[in-house]
C-alpha cells in the first residue's frame, strides 16, 4: 500500500513488492496475478476494515444522531489510518477498481443508505438521489480529512462537530 501511495501503479513493479514483502516473486504471482488484482485485494480490505469500525446505526437514535455517528466513525477511521485514506484518494476513482470490487466496497454504505432513505420518506433529509446525497457529504468530510493530513494539525472534537454539523445542514430539509 505504502508503495503503491508513494510511487504510484507505473513506478510500483511487482519485483518491488516482492522485495518488500521479504518474499519471492513467485509467492506474490501466486497470490496476485496482476498488479491490478493486488491494488483491488487492497481496496477491499479497506472497506471490509472500514466496515468493522463502523458499529450499526443505532436504531433506536434519530435519523440525524444515525447520520452523525456514521460520519464520525469514518472520520475517525481514516484519521486513524492515514495510509488507507491515501490510497482510497488515489485509487477510488481509478479505472484500475472493477466493478465488482466497487460493488462489493459499497456493502459499507448498506445500513447508512438505508438510513438516509428512511429520513427521506420522514420528511427529513432532502428528496435528491441518495448517490449525489453521499457524493456530496462524503466529497466534503474527504475534504476536511484531506487538509488535516496535510496540515499536521490535530483534529479535535469541536472540529468533527462542526464537519458533521456542515454535513447536516446541507442534506436536511
Amino acid at each position: 500500500m505504502n508503495l503503491l501511495i508513494e510511487h504510484g501503479v507505473q513506478g510500483t513493479p511487482m519485483s518491488l513488492v516482492a522485495k518488500e514483502a521479504n518474499t519471492g516473486m513467485g509467492t506474490i504471482y501466486n497470490y496476485f496475478p496482476a498488479k491490478e488484482d493486488l491494488i483491488n485485494a487492497i481496496y477491499i480490505y479497506i472497506k471490509q476494515d472500514e466496515l468493522k469500525s463502523v458499529t450499526g446505526p443505532l436504531a433506536d437514535e434519530s435519523i440525524q444522531k444515525q447520520f452523525e455517528h456514521f460520519y464520525r466513525t469514518m472520520i475517525r477511521y481514516m484519521l486513524a489510518h492515514p495510509t488507507h485514506f491515501w490510497f482510497m484518494e488515489q485509487f477510488s476513482a481509478s479505472p484500475i477498481i472493477k466493478e465488482e470490487t466497487r460493488t462489493e466496497g459499497m456493502n459499507v454504505f448498506t445500513e447508512y443508505m438505508a438510513t438516509l432513505k428512511h429520513g427521506q420518506k420522514q420528511g427529513l433529509i432532502k428528496s435528491i438521489n441518495l448517490d449525489e446525497l453521499i457524493q456530496f457529504v462524503h466529497g466534503g468530510i474527504k475534504g476536511f480529512i484531506r487538509a488535516v493530513l496535510l496540515s499536521g494539525k490535530s483534529v479535535t472534537p469541536k472540529m468533527i462537530d462542526n464537519q458533521l454539523r456542515i454535513s447536516w445542514d446541507a442534506i436536511k430539509e
